[in-house]
């Protein structure tokens, strides 16, 4: 994954090489893309995952179809298949907001996202972002966080799609 220095408004590049991972994902009415992401760790308690969706382009490169999404490691993510609203797969994620007098793994609100196919620009855009109105629990009570099932028929709402 290339360096970025984005996120942090330039003052520190973040080199994405730790746990690279790359998932199928299939597109209704064929073909597929790839789910791929990359870590950075500072060495303290938090890590950052760079977020791509690639796909090979007309020249046979290998083309990001994603701005940039980076998320932390209090963060849910899931790729939904939601035909009334897109053929290619949307991606969703939670990622906490750090809250003055919250400590880091403490209960958060969460920024809820979801990025959305644009076939016009042949890439994808935000589609939506809000801020959870409830706290959901962090790494000191979960293992895993998991925001977008109890925010999904918000989610779904918002996309314009069936909450079905």
């Amino acid at each position: 994954m290339p360096s970025n220095k984005e996120y942090s408004g330039g003052s520190v590049t973040y080199e994405f090489g730790l746990d690279p991972v790359g998932e199928k994902v299939p597109v209704t009415g064929g073909g597929s893309v790839v789910l791929f992401s990359a870590q950075f760790s500072g060495g303290g308690s938090g890590t950052l995952d760079r977020l791509a969706i690639l796909r090979y382009g007309a020249d046979g490169r290998i083309v990001n179809l994603l701005p940039y999404v980076g998320v932390t490691n209090q963060n849910d993510r899931a790729i939904w298949q939601i035909s009334t609203v897109s053929n290619f797969p949307i991606l969703v994620t939670a990622d906490f907001d750090w809250a003055e007098g919250e400590t880091h793994f403490s209960e958060h609100r969460y920024v809820v996202k979801a990025y959305k196919f644009d076939p016009e620009k042949d890439r994808y855009l935000e589609a939506l972002s809000y801020k959870t109105s409830k706290k959901y629990p962090g790494l000191d009570d979960v293992d895993r966080i998991n925001v977008l099932n109890a925010e999904r028929t918000q989610i779904l709402r918002r996309l314009g799609a069936p909450s079905n």
